[in-house]
């Protein structure tokens, strides 16, 4: 793991976020800050270092799931069990954070893409995880020409 010492700034580096958007506004925010030193900090740098990011995106994933078990089942059984099989992947697959991911997000965006064309509440559910994933995806293709903007952020930070 690669480590920046002694600078404040060091902590909106994009290459500390893993998603897309969190990444676009990291190079945003960067951009517009001074280089701030400060003595005695160590900030690492990893994809999956942000708190934020993290708890953000698993209480977002976490809802919407237990939206859409409401579909087939009352809500005080809905929140429960989706929190168990929320957690199902973890355990039958085994396979790492990659694998784990995928299997989580194609299996929501499945139920997001039938349940969108329903009539009922959830399909604004659905809507909202489907255009969340498509600006993700839309920050994604913006970041491909800013490779060389991230890089200079980080050789301002010393890697």
């Amino acid at each position: 793991m690669r480590i920046v010492r002694d600078r404040e700034d060091a902590k909106w580096l994009p290459s500390r976020f893993h998603f897309a958007l969190f990444r676009l506004f990291a190079i945003v925010r960067m951009s517009a800050m001074a280089p701030r030193p400060r003595p005695g900090i160590i900030v690492p740098i990893d994809r999956y270092q942000s708190s934020f990011e993290n708890y953000a995106i698993s209480i977002w994933y976490f809802a919407t799931v237990s939206c859409f078990f409401t579909a087939v089942m009352p809500w005080w059984v809905a929140i429960p069990l989706a929190s168990l099989v929320v957690q199902l992947p973890i355990y039958v697959v085994g396979r790492g954070q990659g694998v784990n991911s995928i299997i989580f997000m194609t299996s929501a965006t499945l139920a997001a893409a039938y349940l969108a064309t329903t009539q009922t509440w959830l399909r604004w559910a659905a809507w909202q995880f489907l255009a969340i994933l498509a600006l993700n995806a839309l920050a994604a293709l913006l970041l491909l020409p800013m490779r060389g903007v991230i890089r200079k952020l980080e050789a301002r930070c010393g890697l």
